[in-house]
């Protein structure tokens, strides 16, 4: 009976045992699991970086985050308690998607699934006044639009050329410096507008003359006052005789001075020495305007013009174009018309030594005193 009560004893010990290792290998009575704080994170077309949180549990349960299929997109960190993930620009129209996968190294859980959405971009949408321009010798500044909803930027690779994008008025303003040298200069402005397959590229050109071809200094120097005839008078009235003056005759030659850079001239000794009378010059059409019907105050010396009617004759303030020829040699000048008068006369009044008032007119009455047009020849020395 003893031996027998020792063998149960021992056989009962070897079964709880065996209860007790059975017990050991089935593993904790909790689930292993990640919690997420987002299934899913979107992007607009721009991009950017975003983040959810990730939370282990056990907290101390390890994870790792995989690319689903490759993707070159967008790039992702995996840290203990978050995931990180970073989506370039989408320059293209369609939207695109991917998948990052969560999982265990060692198989605690099923692999969790975090997709990645990024929409596609606007189209295009681009304007602008920008075109070719050409800069005199001086250079100056020209000032265009740009109307985009993308981003453009300019390259260039010249020294005398400086462009400034204003960003809030959507202006490009390209300033050019003076061009000091004998030669021709050009530039190429190349625009970039978008990205990707939407980017579009655009070319400026930009050109300067030399000072030897502006036309503003052309007109620079000795003029002599021509017409084909000329009607003189001692008291200022008309065809009392032919008058043919020699061109040494001061009061037909006159120096046509810089003003104003590209916008005034000085007629100095106009028809007397020591006259003084500023002149437009219009830019945009390369002419002259003469103003004509008030005085010269330095000297008593007179412009004026004359409106012949019918049956009245009048004295008129107005201004006159004067065109320069192609090779600036002469320039034109272009007499108004007038409502009301037949014909438009041109008159100089100014008094010679001997205190009489002289006057030189020319097409007071084409049809019966042809004197041809009025001109204003250049002296070449």
């Amino acid at each position: 009976m003893q031996f027998f009560g020792r063998s149960l004893c021992a056989i009962m010990i070897v079964i709880s045992f065996l209860i007790l290792s059975g017990c050991a290998e089935s593993g904790p009575d909790y689930a292993y699991q990640l919690t997420l704080s987002e299934n899913s994170v979107v992007f607009d077309m721009s991009g950017s970086e975003k983040s959810l949180t990730v939370t282990p549990f056990p907290v101390d349960e390890q994870w790792i985050a995989a690319y689903a299929d490759e993707e070159d997109w967008f790039t992702f960190e995996a840290a203990s308690d978050a995931l990180h993930v970073a989506v370039e620009p989408n320059y293209s129209m369609k939207s695109r998607s991917g998948v990052i996968i969560l999982s265990s190294p060692e198989g605690h859980f099923e692999p969790y699934s975090v997709e990645v959405v990024q929409e596609g971009a606007l189209p295009l949408e681009f304007s602008t006044t920008a075109q070719d321009h050409r800069f005199d010798s001086e250079g100056g500044k020209a000032s265009f639009t740009v109307t985009s909803n993308y981003d453009w930027t300019l390259e260039y690779d010249v020294d005398w050329l400086t462009v400034v994008h204003e960003v809030p008025s959507d202006r490009m303003i390209i300033l050019c410096q003076p061009n000091e040298s004998e030669e021709q200069r050009s530039a190429i402005l190349t625009m970039y507008i978008g990205d990707g397959e939407q980017m579009q590229i655009r070319d400026i050109v930009i050109t300067q003359g030399t000072r030897a071809e502006n036309p503003y200094f052309q007109l620079i120097g000795k003029w002599e006052i021509t017409a084909a005839k000329w009607y003189y008078s001692n008291n200022g009235s008309l065809n009392s005789l032919d008058y043919n003056p020699s061109p040494s005759e001061n009061y037909l030659i006159f120096n046509l001075e810089e003003g104003e850079y590209g916008k005034t001239y000085v007629m100095r000794d106009f028809l007397y020495p020591g006259t003084r009378l500023e002149i437009r010059y219009d830019k945009d059409t390369g002419n002259i305007v003469i103003p004509f019907g008030w005085t010269v105050y330095s000297y008593d010396t007179y412009f004026y013009l004359t409106l012949v009617g019918a049956s009245k004759f009048s004295y008129a303030s107005l201004e006159v174009d004067g065109v320069p020829s192609e090779d600036f040699s002469v320039i034109s000048l272009e007499l108004p018309a007038v409502e009301g008068f037949n014909h438009v006369g041109f008159g100089l009044w100014t008094y010679n030594d001997n205190g009489d008032k002289v006057a030189l007119g020319s097409r007071y009455l084409p049809t019966l005193f042809p004197m041809g047009p009025i001109v204003f020849k250049k002296h070449v020395f």
